[in-house]
């Protein structure tokens, strides 16, 4: 994507900057009379701090839009400021940028006709997250409110609201900055950016209202038959278990959905996807909510081959606990998501099915609901995240960054295991969660193969959506009415 004049210059001045504030304090205020402390380590075009406003405009015959850098190290943080477009001017914005070896994380745009949130996965690679229509007057103030809480931003404009959600937001920002489009060439006669009342703090604990945790109806948990624990494969002397549940009042064979657990492949529990798989349950279906063998144990595929050996574990003992061994679901988030797409995606794959037990069975599912899930680890993108040294994921998951294992990832990816013969696919993500989980090629494939696929948009969620009670209800609506057209019968 093409930035605007500047987007705002290219940094690479980066320094480290060792103060830090305890959360809830106010950590710069700065009221821009009499200069610039050296904090302000940078800059492009003319800059002056006088009587409160930071005032910026092009110079010299280089073309490229006023920025001031300061170094301040960030990530959950509070920053406020107004800013007023003079003249011919287009457009403001604030940046905030990572190491020197990062280059650009993320960038608030705030034109004349739109706001705009662009972040940076890699050196070179742009993503417009949010472009919103606005009518921003030249030589008026506007307030502007930005709101880093992990990988979600809330940004405030005037009176327009944003919300974006992207991994690029969560990083660490080690230097901010102010600048944009003054109007061109000709100095401060073209037009001017002005900025006043910037401060940034940090955000009190105390502050953050954390949603409530979901709950399900005493009456619902109270129909089910649950028995927790139970072992469905074992490597030597190392058990792994699930949690299974059943309606009591049904005495018919019920098809069956696992559920996988997220958590980067290398942290999280089974019992994360307990309140999921209990609601399932309680609509008509047998539900086992898994633990698998994370990345801190054993690498890639043992996860996989875990998953696997759950659904023939299913079919082995289905006489036991009323299961349609024929009708077999799975879900997951996250992680458990990808786990849940990959093996959906790859029956019959002899290394990835692991001798867990039950070998004659098959681990083959009848449809799966992949949920803010990434479906094919050869993307540019996974490459970049893949490429850092301080990547917990990919790296710790399969063993190496993707340039130097692209078999293994493609091993691992589910778009590299697409068939005719493939069954279901329904992708959902929370509407804030980063737009690769919307796996658009991965579903334009699936539909060019003639296999059922779509996407679900949870409304105002992010990533992990399951802790929110209205984002949880919306995804046992759609969880089960996708199940019961594709698992039938269930009511």
């Amino acid at each position: 994507m093409h930035l605007p004049r500047a987007c705002f210059a290219v940094l690479f001045l980066f320094v480290f900057h060792s103060a830090r504030a305890e959360d809830g304090k106010v950590i710069l205020d700065e009221a821009f009379t009499g200069g610039l402390s050296r904090e302000w380590f940078w800059g492009l075009g003319t800059w002056t701090a006088e009587d409160g406003v930071l005032r910026g405009f092009e110079s010299g015959e280089r073309r490229h839009g006023p920025v001031k850098m300061r170094r301040l190290p960030l990530r959950d943080a509070v920053i406020e400021c107004e800013f007023r477009l003079e003249r011919g001017a287009t457009f403001a914005g604030l940046i905030f940028n990572g190491s020197q070896e990062r280059g650009h994380l993320v960038h608030l745009v705030m034109g004349k006709d739109h706001v705009r949130v662009l972040v940076h996965p890699k050196k070179g690679e742009t993503v417009e997250l949010v472009r919103q229509e606005a009518s921003l007057a030249v030589d008026v103030w506007y307030r502007v409110r930005m709101e880093f809480d992990g990988d979600i931003l809330r940004a405030t404009v005037g009176d327009h609201g944003i919300t974006a959600s992207h991994p690029c937001i969560g990083e660490e920002k080690r230097t901010f900055g102010l600048g944009g489009d003054s109007g061109g060439p000709k100095g401060e006669e073209a037009g001017a950016l002005e900025f006043r009342g910037l401060k940034v703090s940090l955000p009190a604990p105390a502050a953050e209202v954390k949603p409530a945790p979901t709950k399900l109806p005493e009456a619902l948990v109270a129909s089910l038959e649950s028995l927790p624990g139970l072992t469905y494969a074992t490597y030597g002397g190392r058990e792994v278990k699930l949690d299974l549940y059943r309606p009591k009042e049904r005495s018919e064979l019920l098809p069956a959905i696992v559920c996988i657990h997220g958590g980067g492949w290398f942290k999280g529990d089974r019992s994360s996807m307990t309140h999921l798989a209990m609601a399932l349950a309680a609509r008509g279906f047998v539900t086992a909510s898994i633990s698998y063998r994370l990345s801190g144990e054993a690498k890639f595929p043992a996860a996989i081959q875990d998953a696997k050996a759950a659904v023939r574990w299913l079919r082995a003992n289905a006489a036991t606990h009323g299961i349609d061994p024929g009708k077999i679901g799975v879900t997951g988030l996250s992680a458990g998501g990808h786990l849940a797409a990959l093996l959906a995606k790859s029956g019959g794959v002899e290394a990835l099915e692991g001798d867990g037990g039950h070998a004659g069975e098959s681990s083959s599912v009848q449809a799966c609901i992949a949920m803010g899930a990434q479906s094919d680890l050869l993307s540019d993108r996974i490459a970049g995240l893949s490429a850092r040294p301080d990547d917990p994921f990919y790296r710790t998951f399969l063993g190496a960054p993707q340039s130097e294992a692209r078999g293994t990832y493609a091993l691992a990816s589910p778009r590299h295991h697409l068939d005719a013969s493939d069954r279901p696919l329904l992708f959902m993500s929370g509407a804030l969660d980063d737009p690769s989980t919307h796996a658009v090629e991965t579903r334009e494939d699936l539909e060019k193969l003639g296999i059922p696929t779509g996407l679900v948009l949870i409304p105002d969620a992010p990533h992990a959506f399951l802790g929110r009670q209205e984002a949880f209800d919306a995804c046992v609506e759609g969880s089960f009415e996708f199940f019961k057209r594709h698992l039938a019968p269930a009511k």
